[in-house]
């Protein structure tokens, strides 16, 4: 089958409802700025001196899921979902949000909009508590912003008041970013601050801009974060500002303190003819629960590859063994030799395929029960093998004209390369409709929303949770602009998922932020998650936000009954062997398989997105067995033959004509 027929069905089954061969309607340059998101608000007077007392109680027309519990000052805070703003700690069953702070705070004449705040529930939402730490804004021209932030508990602890909240970020005299702060302190009200202050280029300060990616923190009382290497972070370029790298922060509770140490890491990206890294300013970081094997991953293209499928932005992963002492970059992996993303890639200029990992959707990691890392994001087709065009990529017409459609990928490595599957589709692309979101202190221009693709999972690392936020593809010319939640779970020890679920239909779940835990209960897998709106209805961003508290995000243990497809290939599973004939198929399908002994057997013919399609049980004999499957009210399209039973399992692709 040709590769512009295989590309239509796989874009036909990814959109369900929505099926429709998309056309390429040209290419893009992606805008890396995104990625970094350098705004200043530069109000830093005491909020209550402005503060309207008409708006303490929001604004009835603007619908928001869920309950507000808090606020901030405007929505600088937010607008980063890599941050981990919110984190979950099973033993506590607490969940911790961490913010500009409340604009309701109770009346302190010494409070600003620098000040960051914690906010903390021990139930599930029920009821909050909440601290706060000072900027030094009146004594040194220093206002905190973007705090990324986590829950420190020492092994064994049950009491809330035992823990210990951590938090970083970058910090602005109002006109530029000058360094970064760190604190800590115990998860109890009046607790002492420990708050330091850090001024980049001052001697013995690490040099290190906006530490506030990928915030975790490990049994080992450890508490990650990444921050980037600039030459200039104030640079109105990405020439002038030069971006090298990541740093590496690492906190360590001892009992009384926090002590941080640092680290960085500059990878060989390729350079355009201006001399600016072909990369994203993010960088990603995770750890095994010990706090052992980590791995940090930058998306982006690697100087010294030559082949057309690795000129492209593609995961370059440095791993650690010993909880950070030594790095060693992993090999570059070909993805075009996973079926699941490279079937569903339109080919460059010079006809290779090039698939580029976007972090402009959104994206996070994580790291497994088997210490094998997990990369979530959108995929897309690199557009080019042009030197100085390796940042562009195909844009895909959606519905009736629509904007651009996503792919949301799992990628993940094994015991013996990489492998993935492929999660959803996004039907709309990230919005700039200044309808929808302005930034009053940037002259009212339209302030981008995307789809917030985050990963959650529960203690024992075997369950995975992927949320992100999506529109409909026909409102607002396919941007994601109207946001509802959806979500999907995995268990990646039965190799089965969840169906999509679709948390809300109010098409208002704006800047949404996912705990990377989640709490078990029972058979239940609660995950904590946060959205928020402008308190006044103006939708300008550097008006007041409140926060929101949506418990509806929620997993049951036996909604996991979707095969997982990843890989494919004709494979000797250990309870034998099976072929699919003809292929491609028609009206029926015969299985041949080869048993090792006789056992009870389950064929299923699934879609692109896991749905399974067809499903019998059999009771079959040692040796060869032969079954026949009706397949005539599949559509035509690329499906999956998935033999199980108790000895193993097995995955065939089937293309149906």
């Amino acid at each position: 089958m040709k590769k512009g027929l295989l590309l239509a069905l796989g874009v036909s089954a990814g959109f369900g409802l929505f099926a429709q061969a998309p056309k390429v309607s040209g290419v893009r340059k992606v805008d890396l700025s995104n990625s970094k998101k350098t705004r200043i608000d530069g109000n830093n007077v005491n909020f209550y001196s402005s503060a309207l007392a008409t708006h303490r109680n929001g604004n009835p027309s603007v619908q928001t899921q869920g309950t507000k519990f808090s606020s901030s000052y405007n929505a600088f805070g937010l607008i980063v979902s890599e941050t981990h703003c919110i984190t979950a700690n099973q033993a506590l069953n607490a969940v911790l949000f961490t913010h500009r702070i409340s604009r309701d705070w109770s009346a302190d004449a010494n409070t600003a909009s620098g000040y960051i705040q914690y906010s903390w529930t021990p139930n599930f939402g029920t009821s909050w508590d909440s601290s706060y730490f000072a900027d030094q804004f009146a004594l040194g021209n220093k206002a905190y912003r973007y705090p990324a932030g986590g829950l420190i508990n020492p092994a064994g602890n049950t009491n809330i008041a035992n823990a210990v909240t951590v938090c970083a970020g970058p910090y602005t005299d109002g006109t530029n970013w000058q360094g970064y702060y760190e604190n800590y302190q115990m998860m109890v009200n009046g607790a002492t601050q420990n708050t330091l202050t850090l001024t980049n280029g001052q001697p013995g300060v690490y040099p290190n801009s906006f530490p506030r990616v990928s915030m975790n923190t490990y049994k080992d009382s450890t508490a990650w974060l990444t921050g980037g290497r600039y030459g200039n972070d104030d640079g109105t370029t990405a020439a002038a500002q030069a971006y090298r790298g990541a740093t590496l922060m690492k906190g360590k509770w001892d009992g009384t303190a926090v002590t941080w140490s640092f680290d960085s890491i500059n990878p060989n990206f390729h350079q355009d003819s201006q001399g600016v890294n072909d990369c994203f300013t993010e960088a990603f970081l995770s750890f095994s629960p010990n706090g052992q094997i980590g791995y940090l991953v930058f998306f982006g293209a690697e100087a010294t590859q030559t082949a057309t499928s690795l000129r492209s932005f593609l995961p370059i992963v440095y791993k650690t063994t010993n909880g950070g002492t030594n790095w060693n970059v992993m090999p570059m992996n070909d993805f075009t030799t996973i079926p699941a993303i490279a079937d569903r890639l339109i080919p460059a200029s010079d006809n290779g395929l090039k698939p580029w990992f976007d972090q402009s959707e959104g994206a996070d990691i994580m790291v497994d029960n088997n210490n094998q890392l997990h990369i979530v994001c959108a995929i897309e087709s690199g557009s080019s093998n042009d030197d100085d065009s390796l940042g562009f990529t195909w844009t895909r017409t959606g519905l009736s004209g629509t904007a651009a459609m996503h792919y949301i990928y799992d990628v993940h490595t094994t015991a013996n390369g990489w492998d993935g599957f492929l999660i959803d589709s996004l039907m709309t692309t990230t919005s700039t409709n200044n309808t929808i979101f302005t930034d009053g202190s940037n002259g009212g221009a339209a302030f981008a929303t995307d789809a917030r693709i985050q990963i959650s999972t529960d203690t024992s690392r075997s369950h995975l949770f992927v949320t992100w936020v999506d529109s409909d593809p026909l409102a607002l010319a396919g941007e994601n602009a109207l946001p509802d939640l959806f979500g999907k779970g995995y268990d990646l020890n039965l190799g089965l998922g969840t169906a999509r679920k679709q948390f809300t239909t109010s098409q208002d779940f704006y800047f949404h932020y996912m705990s990377d835990m989640a709490l078990t209960s029972g058979t239940t897998f609660k995950i904590g998650v946060t959205n928020s709106i402008d308190r006044d209805g103006s939708h300008d961003v550097a008006t007041t936000f409140d926060h929101y508290w949506f418990d509806q995000c929620t997993f049951q243990a036996n909604e996991f009954t979707v095969p997982i497809i990843i890989g494919v290939n004709e494979q000797t599973a250990s309870f034998g062997s099976f072929n699919t004939y003809p292929n491609p198929a028609n009206e029926l399908v015969n299985v041949n398989i080869n048993l090792v002994k006789g056992a009870n057997v389950n064929l299923s013919i699934v879609n692109q997105l896991g749905q399974v399609m067809v499903s019998e049980n059999r009771t079959l004999a040692s040796g060869s067995n032969n079954v026949q499957l009706n397949t005539s009210a599949l559509a035509s399209g690329v499906y999956f033959v998935t033999v199980s039973s108790e000895n193993g399992k097995a995955t065939s692709k089937l293309v149906i004509q």
